[in-house]
């Protein structure tokens, strides 16, 4: 897939346009990527455009997370088999365009669209006073397809990457993944970290350490899918500030794989969560934080042998 970013000189032709935020990759959103797959497989460019930061109205939260980070966001659509992700900059002057220019000036002459899919609920341009109602309009006048996708509903309430954040926020993992076509991921590089778990305790684990920006769930231990390059396996994760340790303290997620034995030290992983645990807690001694770490293994190769 061709990553845009950090630029506005870009040039396409015969597109298929999926316009959004797009955080949470939800299966909302994958309908609205099914449409662009469909046109892709008709011979047009299947291009999703974004932003490089949240639109205005996110900004003014200093402690606004995001479900996917730029690096996570462009693997999924990878392998989702988009052609081209477009992160727009947010400057000031691409803010203040008007709907009809933002249609006109970035879409068609652009991204060369032909075909644009979007939620009912759109909004775009100069203080988001775009909608469905001028894309219907704008359509008509300069000879494109508008494909608008209605909000898909799950259990009653419509599926968002708000709902997510609060299901996220509330640490129901369960919940939050049966609304996105796969469980809510880390991806990252395993750096060092002090050890402790391999010399000392005798349980080995990959340390990442989360970008700042990204949304994660409570603190706590949870069971995890791990997938390195092709190769799928399962663990244990821990989510936190590991209150046994003595030191300094920094956020951090720690793996133990099951079955597993390899450096993997600076290698990119995904880590799936899948099932909370436990809540991050500090125990007496070394000896008690070991002895509860086997007792999570035991409990997540019992919940693997029974979920998968």
């Amino acid at each position: 897939m061709e990553y845009v970013h950090q630029t506005e000189d870009f040039k396409f032709e015969n597109t298929v346009v999926a316009l959004g935020k797009f955080d949470g990759l939800h299966k909302g959103h994958q309908l609205i990527f099914d449409e662009l797959l469909a046109y892709k497989r008709q011979g047009l460019k299947s291009v999703v455009f974004s932003f490089d930061r949240p639109p205005v109205e996110t900004l003014k939260s200093e402690n606004y997370r995001v479900i996917y980070t730029k690096e996570e966001k462009a693997k999924i659509l990878t392998q989702i088999g988009i052609d081209v992700l477009i992160e727009h900059p947010f400057t000031k002057g691409f803010s203040h365009l008007s709907p009809e220019d933002f249609v006109i000036k970035i879409l068609i002459q652009k991204v060369g669209m032909k075909v644009l899919v979007v939620g009912d609920d759109c909004g775009f341009g100069y203080k988001r006073r775009g909608n469905v109602q001028v894309l219907q309009k704008l359509s008509k006048e300069y000879d494109f397809k508008l494909i608008v996708i209605p909000k898909l509903k799950l259990n009653g309430d419509i599926i968002s990457s708000t709902r997510i954040r609060n299901l996220l926020n509330e640490g129901k993992i369960e919940e939050a993944n049966d609304l996105m076509p796969g469980p809510f991921l880390v991806a990252g590089p395993v750096v060092h970290g002090n050890n402790l778990g391999k010399q000392v305790l005798g349980i080995p684990t990959a340390n990442q350490v989360p970008n700042p920006e990204k949304l994660l769930p409570p603190n706590g231990v949870y069971i995890s899918r791990i997938r390195i390059k092709e190769h799928v396996y399962y663990g244990v994760s821990n989510i936190g500030y590991k209150p046994t340790i003595e030191g300094k303290k920094h956020m951090g997620i720690e793996t133990f794989i099951i079955d597993f034995d390899r450096d993997i030290y600076h290698k990119k992983i995904v880590v799936e969560l899948l099932h909370f645990k436990r809540p991050e807690m500090k125990f007496d001694s070394l000896e008690d934080l070991g002895n509860q770490m086997n007792q999570d293994i035991l409990f997540a190769k019992k919940y693997i042998e029974q979920n998968f």
